[in-house]
């Protein structure tokens, strides 16, 4: 066990400088004299430790879910979407996992495109009707425009920092409107309706915002 002189505590962990002072550490025998620093890579260990568990676990689900799928058929082939949820499950841990310290908008982002990868896998499967295109794709990010504005709101002292988050909501917003120009998305009020609160949204924000949403913009984007 290693010990830092300068702080007085035990290292559990294996290191030549002290996570708190960045000192070199001594050998420090038992250590019974000293309070212990606790093991910061254990809660780490534990995660990668139970996403292994559940990768596993979700490999064994979805091979059975093929094999049903494959000795039974119905004419469906529901596996796939079995599969393609425990591939998004397994993708948005191992992303929290392996990103600790990434921030909640990123998160969000991976949730949604995951979740409308998914859907359009659920609609491919059961014939392709458009309907993740037209309404599941869209309603989605009516509901991210919806929770940005809530949190502006919580977080009145920052409310700037999500700006570059609403002109990211207004380009998606502005992908389903192009999918609709092409015909792509057959039942385009949705896409029309994201892309119109999408851009009310931030133009109110600039607005409102004056001198510090300018600012913001002038920060993010290196303008002088």
């Amino acid at each position: 066990m290693n010990k830092c002189m300068h702080c007085g505590v035990n290292i559990l962990d294996h290191t030549e400088v002290c996570p708190l002072c960045r000192c070199v550490v001594e050998d420090g025998g038992n250590g019974d004299t000293l309070e212990n620093y606790p093991d910061i890579r254990l809660k780490a260990r534990k995660l990668e430790l139970a996403g292994r568990i559940v990768l596993f676990l979700s490999i064994v689900l979805g091979t059975l879910a093929v094999v049903i799928n494959c000795t039974h058929p119905s004419g469906v082939w529901w596996s796939v979407i079995v599969v393609g949820g425990l591939a998004d499950m397994m993708l948005i841990l191992f992303f929290i996992i392996e990103n600790k310290h990434a921030g909640y908008r990123s998160k969000t982002l991976l949730l949604v495109a995951c979740t409308a990868a998914y859907m359009v896998l659920i609609d491919y499967v059961f014939g392709f009707t458009h309907w993740s295109l037209d309404y599941a794709i869209p309603a989605a990010l009516l509901v991210i425009d919806v929770m940005i504005v809530i949190v502006m709101f919580v977080n009145m002292r920052n409310w700037q920092s999500y700006l570059l988050f609403q002109i990211f909501m207004i380009l998606l917003s502005g992908i389903c409107v192009l999918c609709s120009l092409t015909g792509i998305i057959r039942h385009p009020l949705m896409s029309y309706t994201a892309f119109g609160l999408s851009c009310a949204m931030f133009l109110a924000a600039f607005i409102i915002g004056g001198r510090r949403a300018r600012n913001e913009l002038k920060r993010r984007f290196h303008v002088m």
